[in-house]
This record gives structure tokens, sequence and C-alpha cells, in this order.
């Protein structure tokens, strides 16, 4: 999943991949909240359990085969607990698959198998008084876990510039408020511990309702549901520098336009940057955000370079194929830097996000 780059992660992040993916875990979660239960047939499971033994059985006379008996059973065990540990693998996944990263995504899924296993062998080697006793305290965990899925159903669905994410947040901020008991009073001699799942419902409540609020002022980040500006407060730009919400670059649909343009800032004797970008690229929103509008990083970007922008939101758009191979370009989000002289600064590469303070220093070593 880490290593299939940008093509698999552009497909999984068109609109209809993306509502799957979220109702799937929208189905998950309800069944942490007991609404229905996920699991293997008890007769699949019995046969399962059956055969796992048999193998055990007739293999735990010498060495290997009681290590095989051993390997066996626990593939099998996998399969039976597949339905509980099926929400945190899918998120494992789509972790990797949206970094790209082979090692990420191979060291979420060593930790996460190895974590299930440390848990096993303590228990057995426990005896049993290791083991936790059954309570409503398994149930509030389930829930607990239940709300984090349709967390990051929600964050997915963000994605879609048509769905009102914020109002999504804001439903399940005062909704989990609520449960916490942010809406009822403390009973008399109420523990330390019920005045804290108070206090985080109380502090969830007032989040979800700034974010009703937010949401419904067209807002959609749920870390800044009522920006100064929805406020009224605004602050102005210094002169000659673009406003915040102007677009800074200027947007090439075709190679022969590219090439056009390093041609000319070639001759003008003008360093260039290039942002390949995506509307599915979360980074490349963030770097928007958090980085393009700074004031120092603005002013250094539209004072001395020419700022070019490959769309590359379409997987399928050959000419987008083609600019991305003209630079050896995996995919969004890319910087790259050229000089004067129209040589590529390839120690300046960047993927990924970048700080403000990290990317203005890139931009002052280009001269």
């Amino acid at each position: 999943a880490g290593a299939t780059g940008d093509q698999l992660q552009a497909y999984f992040q068109h609109p209809a991949a993306i509502v799957t993916f979220s109702a799937l875990l929208g189905f998950l979660a309800l069944s942490m909240f007991g609404f229905y239960e996920l699991q293997l047939p008890s007769f699949l499971q019995s046969t399962l359990h059956k055969h796992s033994a048999d193998i055990h059985l007739k293999t735990r006379h010498t060495k290997v085969g009681a290590l095989f008996g051993v390997f066996g059973m626990g593939l099998v065990s996998a399969l039976i607990v597949g339905a509980c540990v099926s929400p945190l693998l899918i998120s494992a996944l789509g972790v990797a698959i949206a970094n790209r990263d082979p090692l990420l995504g191979g060291g979420i899924m060593f930790a996460m198998a190895l974590g299930m296993g440390v848990i096993l062998i303590a228990i057995g080697v426990g005896a049993g008084f290791l083991l936790p006793k059954a309570g409503t305290w398994m149930t509030k965990v389930k829930h607990v876990f239940g709300v984090m899925l349709l967390g990051v159903a929600i964050y997915l669905l963000g994605i879609l510039p048509q769905v009102p994410v914020l109002l999504l947040w804001a439903v399940l901020f005062i909704v989990s408020g609520v449960y916490l008991g942010a809406t009822q009073s403390l009973p008399a001699g109420a523990n330390g511990w019920q005045y804290l799942w108070k206090g985080f419902g109380t502090v969830l409540l007032i989040w979800g309702v700034l974010a009703l609020l937010g949401g419904f002022a067209g807002n959609r980040d749920f870390m800044n549901p009522l920006p100064m500006s929805s406020l009224g407060v605004t602050a102005g730009a210094p002169a000659g520098m673009p406003a915040a919400g102007e677009h800074l670059f200027e947007r090439v649909k075709s190679l022969r336009e590219l090439e056009g343009r390093l041609a000319e800032a070639k001759a003008a004797g003008k360093p260039v940057m290039i942002d390949y970008y995506a509307d599915w690229c979360t980074d490349c929103l963030r770097m928007e955000k958090a980085t393009f509008a700074m004031p120092p990083v603005r002013a250094e970007m539209t004072g001395r370079f020419m700022l070019i922008q490959i769309d590359v939101t379409d997987p399928n758009d050959a000419e987008g194929r083609a600019m991305k191979q003209r630079f050896g370009v995996f995919g969004p989000p890319a910087i790259l830097l050229f000089d004067s002289t129209g040589t590529e600064r390839r120690d300046l590469r960047a993927y990924g996000f970048r700080g403000p303070d990290e990317f203005l220093g890139m931009l002052r070593q280009v001269k």
C-alpha cells in the first residue's frame, strides 16, 4: 500500500472511493456502538478452530512441527478476530496510502501485529491474572473507538468540497459532549473522574457549537471553525503584495506551455518555482494555507520568482502525466526550484509539506 505511488492515491482520492471508504468506516463505527455484531459465522469459527487444533496435535511432537502448529493457530485466530481489528487495519492501510511511504506502512503493520501478540503472550504467561475483568468499561472503550472511526470518516469526506464537513464535525462533537455528561448535573459526592469527563464533554460541546456556527458560515476547518475574518477582524496586506485570497500561481495546462514559460524566465534571468498540485492532495492544501499564505513567504515568492502551478488532480490526464515525467516527479505535493540560469536546484526539490520557516530558507538559497 505504501509503495504504490501517487497513481493509486489518486484513485483512492476519487469522490466515489472516498464516499465508499467513509461509509464503510461509518458502518464499522455503528457496530462499535452495539447496533449489530460483526464476526465470522459460528460454524466457520468452529471449523477453523477444529482444523487448527488437529494440526497442532499432529505436529507437536517435533520442534519444527510445534512451531508450525503454533503459527497455524495464530493464523486462524487472526481470521477469527479479523472483524474486531478490521477498522484499525483499514485506518493503518489508509495512512500508508496517503503518505506513499512503504517504511511507514510496514512499521504501522508490524507494530499492530506485535502489539496484538505481546498482549496474548502476557496473558498466557500471567496464567490469566493479567486479564482484566469484563465490565462497563469495555463498552466505553468500544464507544471511544466508534467515535474515532467516525472522526476518520468525516476527515476523509473533508477532501470533497461539496460536503459540509464542519457541520458533520459539529454533530460529532456535540453528541460526544452530551454523552460525556456536559448537559447533566453531577450527582452528590461525584469523584474526580466524573468531573474530568464532564469537563471534556463541556469542551467538546462548546467546540461543536462553534463548529456549527462556522459550518453555517461556509468554513471547513474544524481546528479553526470561526476564523478572525468571520468575526469582522481583518488585517491588511502590505503594499504591493497579493491579497490573502488571491491565487499566486500561473496554471499551465500542457508541456508545451510549461517549456515556453521556463524559456521566458531563463531569458529574463528570473528564478522559477513549479508547484505540482492536486485537489485531493491534503498536503497541497496545507501548503497553501499554512506556508504560501504567510507574509514573509508570499513576499519572497512574488518578489523574485516566476510562479508556475501544474494541476495533476486527474491521474488520467495525458498532459499532466507528461509534465510529471518531464522532471521525473512522482506526485504532489512537489516543489521544484530553478535558478536564474534555468538550472533546477535538485538539492532543494521537496516532496510533502514544508513549514513557512523551512520553505523560506529554501527560497533564499535560489539566486
